[in-house]
């Protein structure tokens, strides 16, 4: 019983760990929207391309349109270099997981192993159909079953313990990872924003002239 709960628990920690990778996948997202709907809220979005078939739609000035393009492929490129950069940190983060420091399959034999002894000893009582035989056995037993159960029970929190940690570091390094990229994809945007936006100055001040 000790030893699939032991189990439950690895399998529920690479469950929430994958659904927190999803979480901060999806803020990426998510932030990358905010950061796109801000510079079509200070004008770098006068026509809508269409990002379904990747075409934007042409601006009638063919200067402008150059400003547009500049933007599109600068923001492509930013894009592209921050999915790279995530698939490299999810990459690095589970050659850590690979160099854990406990050996896992080593715990669970060790657990399985005082588990079926365990079982056994229970096993053996049960098919006992004489009452006192039944109690008699369970007392020969008892202390035998204590030493199993307390030899699972530290062998399971130990393993538990180390093994927490071991993902705890695997997370730490995707975390900062991450945001590294996060940080590298804002400024890249930024800057592309910034050079738009000085393109539709110099655009405007030829045409005024």
């Amino acid at each position: 019983m000790c030893a699939v709960q032991v189990e439950n628990q690895l399998v529920g920690e690479t469950s929430r760990r994958r659904l927190q990778q999803l979480g901060q996948h999806r803020q990426h997202v998510a932030l990358a929207a905010v950061l796109l709907m801000g510079i079509c809220m200070r004008g770098a979005c006068d026509t809508t391309p269409s990002l379904t078939a990747g075409i934007p739609i042409p601006w009638p000035d063919a200067t402008l349109d150059e400003c547009h393009t500049e933007y599109m492929q600068a923001f492509a490129k930013a894009s592209s270099a921050y999915a790279i950069e995530y698939e490299r940190c999810e990459l690095t983060a589970n050659e850590t997981q690979i160099d854990l420091t406990i050996d896992v399959q080593l715990e669970r034999e060790q657990i399985q192993l005082g588990h079926s002894a365990l079982c056994s000893n229970f096993e053996l009582c049960n098919q006992l159909d004489d009452d006192l035989e039944y109690l008699e056995c369970h007392k020969d037993h008892g202390n035998e079953n204590l030493d199993l159960m307390t030899s699972i029970n530290y062998n399971a929190t130990s393993a538990y313990t180390r093994l927490r940690q071991d993902f705890d570091a695997v997370q730490q390094t995707l975390m900062l990872c991450t945001l590294d990229a996060q940080v590298a994809y804002i400024g890249s945007m930024r800057l592309a924003n910034e050079e738009l936006q000085e393109c539709r100055r110099e655009v405007a001040a030829m045409d005024a002239n």
